[in-house]
């Protein structure tokens, strides 16, 4: 047992590392890694289908709430702002956007999960996942759920609890073991 929890903590943090690195959400970064007889047999993130812009290209997080590049503001929005807040990055001017859900409404337009372009790549690849494990960063949503029960994963290792991942209690009723392993992000050996 002790084996197996190290290995999960492995690829758990692979999937940390593959999110915060690759992702190119400006909100959330998340990665899922199916691991498959002891090998990854394949990694997604989120974001855009390739060669669509991305979401870290029009928006910047800030404490304060999402910024919106300038180019993709409508003047006839900027005319109905007395006087927006602006962020300069990189030579690139931001507005503050003025609706908190603008970044989550056009994701959910524009982002695919981690999850299915995981599985998106296994298919691609005429792989299955059947009896895998899939290693995710952050829990799965219902879709994302949904699509590893159709997959037939047998596993899914999650470290952060997401406020839309609401399909844990789908896979453990359809015989999926999940398991949450919050992360310390200091790596240590511990052989």
């Amino acid at each position: 047992m002790e084996k197996q929890r190290l290995w999960d903590e492995t690829w758990l943090l692979f999937a940390d590392m593959m999110a915060e690195r690759h992702s190119k959400c400006a909100s959330k970064s998340v990665a899922c890694v199916i691991v498959k007889d002891e090998k990854p047999i394949s990694i997604g993130l989120n974001g855009t289908p390739s060669g669509h812009t991305n979401c870290n290209e029009i928006y910047i997080k800030q404490e304060d709430g999402f910024y919106k590049h300038a180019d993709y503001v409508a003047s006839t929005d900027l005319d109905m702002i007395n006087e927006p807040a602006r962020l300069i990055r990189g030579g690139v001017t931001y507005i503050k956007c003025t609706d908190p859900y603008d970044h989550h409404h056009w994701s959910k337009q524009h982002e695919i999960h981690a999850e299915i372009n995981a599985i998106g790549k296994l298919a691609a690849d005429s792989t299955n996942a059947f009896g895998a494990t899939a290693y995710v960063t952050h829990s799965p949503c219902h879709a994302c759920s949904l699509a590893l029960i159709a997959a037939r994963v047998a596993r899914v290792v999650y470290a952060v609890g997401y406020e839309h991942g609401d399909g844990l209690e789908l896979m453990r009723e359809s015989g999926i073991e999940v398991l949450h392993m919050p992360l310390e992000k200091m790596y240590k050996n511990t052989l």
